[in-house]
């Protein structure tokens, strides 16, 4: 039932992917001219290119969670685990974001790249879309090998909310900011995917306060020196 179920959810999902690009890039265009735009309905235009943001995000979402339900049971590659957070992330953030000590730089990790690419892709959008801001994603030697930091300016997360997080499909916060996506219209499938593929990992992700204030999301991976 698991494995049909997941296919259900890749076919839905592929079969959204074509319109939705069609849409998408239609909206890049009105965008481009958007001062061309009468006033009136800048606005509407706006609201409806976060709607197809959102919507690209479930897409993308349950591509993601139909492979790990699915029959894709992945593959380990041996990488550097610095470079492939950098690279993630500041795409993520859309700007340099992350800082590389230097006993860290030589840490390798078999790994899935792609699962590990959207932990981090999905640590820095949660903190860019609801966390205020990525403020910095840290890579530093310790714990179970690696320590990665995933800094945020925003008000937190309630002490109540900060194992619930990880579920699929939380979304409301029981105070300070939304528990996942609901400040922003989401169903609640962004963290959960980070968990389950931090778990194939056989890592760690928690969330704690970040001193000065915000959130802080600690992923720990077993690296070892390259």
């Amino acid at each position: 039932m698991v494995t049909a179920d997941a296919r259900f959810a890749a076919d839905i999902s592929h079969e959204l992917r074509t319109p939705l690009t069609t849409m998408l890039n239609s909206m890049e265009l009105i965008h481009n001219h958007r001062d061309e735009l009468p006033a009136a309905v800048r606005e509407p235009v706006e609201l409806l290119g976060e709607d197809l943001e959102r919507f690209r995000r479930l897409v993308v979402d349950l591509l993601e969670i139909s492979r790990d339900d699915g029959e894709d049971e992945g593959s380990r590659d041996t990488v550097r685990i610095a470079d492939l957070i950098r690279v993630a992330a500041d795409t993520a953030a859309g700007r340099p974001v992350t800082e590389v000590s230097a006993d860290a730089a030589a840490l390798t990790l078999r790994a899935d790249k792609r699962r590990l690419e959207r932990v981090v892709a999905n640590l820095v959008e949660n903190a860019e879309g609801h966390g205020g801001g990525c403020v910095r994603v840290s890579v530093e030697a310790g714990g179970l090998g690696v320590i990665v930091q995933f800094d945020d300016a925003g008000p937190g997360v309630p002490v109540a909310d900060r194992d619930r997080i990880f579920e699929r499909f939380c979304r409301g916060g029981s105070g300070g900011r939304p528990a996942q996506d609901a400040g922003a219209g989401g169903i609640g499938l962004g963290l959960s995917i980070v968990a389950r593929h931090v778990a194939w990992h056989n890592g760690t992700i928690r969330v704690e306060d970040r001193p000065g204030g915000g959130a802080r999301f600690v992923l720990e991976l077993p690296a070892k020196p390259g």
